[in-house]
């Protein structure tokens, strides 16, 4: 575990194809047709303070905060699989009233439980969660590398009887945080989305009727900005959406809750299981199609020609403050940033303003 090339070989398990062939999407119960992988099913239960475990073993440190075996068998997941869900626990509300302690505990408390408790809750604070929260691998690792760029304060202390983990200070989290928060969570290959990229254009051409998400009507409408845009986007293809609707006005668009046909190539699509494991996926992206079915007053499975749909945008969401900014502008969390600032976007009102096919 110390060679951190030796992650590569882990991000092998879904980049290789054979002919032309791509895998279709996995893990839906056949019964329901509901997938089993979201949110609130975590694949993964570990204390917070043990995230920062998990890089420092990667790094090469035998971190006695955490099993080796356990370090490894959640490494090879989050190497192999970047919508893995992480329940962040903590036994820091287990602790009795005084009153429930014997007298040998009030005078000799666990002193290395002591510390774990104050890491949990550091590293909770840090990222703004608390005990229970469940949040994807990729997610998690962006935050942290984000929020956390050293163990010292949390890990190890100055202060005598807090100096904690002897291994904090020895740069094995750094050296892994250094390298991003793809060193520790798969990242899908260039050549596994341009696969992708090739197929979905060749649909976006080729098929009947085009399935968009709502809020990506509203993401092409503001990179076109009245025109001034019109070149491919490395993570999507709105351009190619954008091409075909312009030929043909009439072709018809089904819109749909979740993933579409402008996601396939995205970095951010996990291609087993269609899941967004963006930060923006997590659930803000959902809730924005939500709302754009509501403002249109339509239901997932509507499907209308393509010019009618863009009139019918138009005319109910004038603003992508309403939708985007949530209409009020106020970014409450990290999982509800808004998007291209809380007065709205000036490319979608000028798109708004001279229309998508003229």
């Amino acid at each position: 575990m110390t060679d951190l090339s030796r992650r590569a070989m882990l991000k092998l398990g879904t980049a290789g194809f054979a002919g032309s062939a791509l895998p279709a999407l996995a893990s839906v119960n056949e019964t329901t047709g509901k997938t089993c992988d979201g949110l609130c099913n975590a694949a993964i239960n570990i204390r917070a303070h043990q995230l920062l475990s998990l890089v420092c073993v990667l790094g090469g440190a035998k971190c006695p905060l955490m099993e080796a075996s356990k370090a490894r068998e959640v490494l090879q997941r989050l190497g192999s699989d970047p919508t893995i869900t992480i329940r962040l626990m903590s036994n820091v509300d287990d602790v009795p009233h005084y009153t429930k302690l014997g007298p040998g505990v009030e005078t000799s408390p666990n002193a290395q439980e002591v510390l774990n408790r104050k890491r949990d809750l550091d590293v909770f604070q840090r990222l703004g969660l608390a005990p229970g929260d469940t949040r994807r691998a990729r997610y998690l690792y962006e935050l942290l590398f984000k929020r956390i760029e050293s163990l010292k304060g949390i890990c190890a202390h100055d202060t005598p009887g807090w100096e904690g983990c002897p291994l904090a200070k020895g740069g094995a989290y750094e050296r892994v945080r250094a390298k991003g928060w793809k060193a520790v969570v798969y990242l899908r290959s260039d050549q596994e989305r341009e696969q992708y990229r090739r197929r979905n254009v060749e649909r976006v051409e080729k098929d009947k009727r085009l399935f968009i998400r709502p809020h990506h009507l509203m993401c092409l409408s503001c990179w076109y900005a009245g025109g001034k845009s019109k070149s491919p986007r490395a993570n999507d293809t709105l351009f190619e959406i954008w091409q075909r609707i312009r030929r043909e006005p009439d072709v018809p668009i089904t819109l749909v809750e979740g993933t579409c046909m402008a996601c396939d190539c995205c970095d951010g699509f996990h291609p087993s299981n269609g899941r967004c494991v963006h930060s923006c996926g997590l659930v803000r992206d959902y809730k924005k199609d939500l709302d754009v079915f509501q403002k249109l007053g339509l239901m997932p499975g509507a499907t209308m020609k393509a010019r009618e749909l863009f009139a019918l945008l138009f005319q109910r969401i004038p603003s992508t403050r309403d939708i985007c900014a949530y209409g009020d502008g106020i970014e409450r969390s990290e999982e509800w940033k808004i998007c291209s600032g809380p007065d709205g976007n000036p490319g979608y009102v000028a798109t708004r303003n001279t229309g998508i096919f003229n």
